[in-house]
């Protein structure tokens, strides 16, 4: 009898020890599968999506986009007047991490949740979202214009 309950207890251990392997090799699999700005779901990779926010004279629509941490946003400008997409809070745009109108013209200005300048009808400005979190922007030339991008 105490033999027979050792050697149940042998082979449930051992099983355990070949589960836990089993578990810590799938996780090592599983990231190194995981490409740069791709998210693994499930089996599948998805790639970043790239949404589009339209600009008219009366503002964004959408007003307000959720997206995914490492999507892109294009802003397309479809209005009479100028637009200049940016960061909040207006003068500064700096609720954006690491954005600032400060690095508009500097080697920085491409990598700023901020256009730098004021788009016209057909323009298109681009930026693609790394930081989670719900980020407000508003028209530099029109203040009263706003929209918030929500990154997950």
């Amino acid at each position: 009898m105490k033999r027979g309950f050792v050697t149940i207890f042998v082979i449930v251990a051992i099983v355990i020890v070949v589960g836990i392997l089993i578990v810590v090799n799938s996780v090592r699999k599983v990231d190194s599968e995981i490409g740069e700005n791709n998210v693994k779901v499930g089996s599948k990779n998805i790639e970043p999506q790239t949404f589009t926010v339209l600009i008219t004279d009366e503002g964004y629509s959408p007003q307000t986009l959720n997206i995914d941490v490492g999507n892109k946003v294009i802003w397309r400008h479809e209005g009479a007047q100028q637009n200049w997409p940016a960061s909040a809070s207006h003068p500064t745009h700096k609720v954006y991490p690491n954005s600032g109108i400060e690095k508009c013209g500097t080697e920085d200005e491409d990598i700023i949740f901020d256009a730098c300048h004021g788009l016209v009808n057909g323009d298109e400005w681009s930026f693609t979202f790394d930081e989670a979190g719900s980020w407000n922007y508003h028209d530099h030339l029109h203040p009263n214009l706003w929209g918030k991008i929500i990154v997950k």
